[in-house]
């Protein structure tokens, strides 16, 4: 069977991965995405992945954790030599490593020069954030239109495929409102974190508590860079990201429901069009912090 990571492009060069912030979304990871831009770094964060990458790296990441996750699925789990075909042009991993799976932290473990950043929160409120912004997400997928329309736009089905088999990954399989959900969600983030505490060494490692807040002073040393002069980037709050999420999905929507009106039952696509824009705007009414 075809593998997305199988169809991407070969790459000349492979950069060498210098820094991996393992924490999962919602833990600071936004901030650091900038910050470690700012400071000279090419980082490769779930914004990366679906507004630039595109279709081939969200179906090359949306593979990679079903292989990981579903030994039923038939997928064959990726490598070294996997992951530097997909991240081979970034030095710096945000957040990808927590749900691609430990083979890929242990991976740059391997290497003695890759430094890591963790940054920890309480399991309670990650699971209540996480369910604040992704979950909406995810609930939204299978909530008509959308449910339709994703089916006439690749990056589209792409997208909230992606979002969807992380937050089931990472649910224990459960959906938001399901009786078990929050307990399973602070599960596994108590787990993970856990293991990637035992797998990095100390001495690579830079453990960061949310709550002491995120600057400058408290990376750069670690990486040994000097401090820069701009402001640490703002904390990712789902209303200010919204708007930049909504700038590359409103347009695929949008193209999506023409495509669709194009071949739909005549009455059928117009009823759902005079929704789509007279009705509430699909896109402003939701939160759409996702895993950003």
């Amino acid at each position: 069977m075809s593998r997305g990571i199988d169809q991407m492009p070969v790459l000349g060069e492979v950069k060498k991965m210098k820094v991996i912030v393992a924490s999962p979304s919602r833990s600071g990871t936004l901030g650091l995405y900038k910050a470690m831009q700012i400071l000279g770094y090419k980082p490769y964060h779930m914004y990366e992945c679906c507004a630039i990458g595109g279709v081939p790296h969200m179906r090359t990441f949306k593979e990679g954790i079903i292989a990981e996750t579903n030994r039923l699925s038939g997928g064959k789990r990726y490598s070294k030599a996997d992951f530097d075909n997909w991240l081979g042009e970034y030095d710096c991993l945000i957040e990808i490593p927590a749900y691609a799976g430990m083979d890929m932290i242990r991976a740059y473990v391997q290497d003695p020069n890759v430094k890591f950043i963790l940054t920890e929160r309480s399991p309670e409120r990650w699971a209540i954030s996480v369910n604040n912004t992704a979950a909406e997400v995810v609930a939204l997928a299978d909530r008509f239109p959308v449910s339709i329309l994703k089916y006439f736009d690749s990056f589209l089905y792409q997208f909230f495929a992606l979002n969807q088999v992380i937050y089931r990954a990472i649910a224990g399989g459960t959906m938001p409102g399901d009786p078990d959900n929050e307990r399973m969600l602070q599960r596994w983030y108590i787990e993970y974190m856990k293991e990637v505490k035992d797998i990095i060494p100390a001495d690579r490692m830079c453990l960061i508590q949310l709550k002491d807040g995120l600057d400058w002073e408290k990376i750069c040393p670690f990486l040994g860079v000097p401090i820069p002069k701009d402001e640490y980037p703002d904390r990712n709050e789902p209303e200010k990201f919204q708007a930049m999420v909504q700038s590359f999905v409103q347009p695929k929507l949008t193209a999506a429901m023409i495509r669709f009106s194009l071949v739909a039952v005549p009455t059928f696509g117009t009823a759902v069009w005079a929704t789509w824009k007279y009705g509430p705007s699909i896109v402003s009414g939701i939160r759409f912090g996702s895993w950003f």
